[in-house]
């Protein structure tokens, strides 16, 4: 998991965002008109992202674009 920053537009399922010091998991979202986002957690809370709202979040390191997982080593049982 990778620590990335997150807008309206790039957050997505699964995503783990910290509010008020309390961990939550983004499990369904919906768009609102004013180009915000309103997120449900699995806990039952909704939270109201709106389009100008930087948030940090952490994110399966599979889920970035562009991944390449990396090769085991060569000689890993060797030492």
């Amino acid at each position: 998991m990778v620590a990335i920053e997150i807008t309206a537009t790039t957050v997505k399922l699964g995503d783990q965002l910290v509010v008020g010091g309390r961990p939550y998991t983004v499990c369904d979202m919906s768009a609102l008109a004013s180009g915000g986002k309103l997120l449900h957690f699995h806990g039952g809370e909704s939270f109201h992202m709106g389009c100008f709202t930087v948030l940090w979040a952490s994110r399966h390191i599979s889920q970035l674009p562009g991944f390449i997982p990396p090769r085991p080593r060569r000689y890993e049982r060797t030492r």
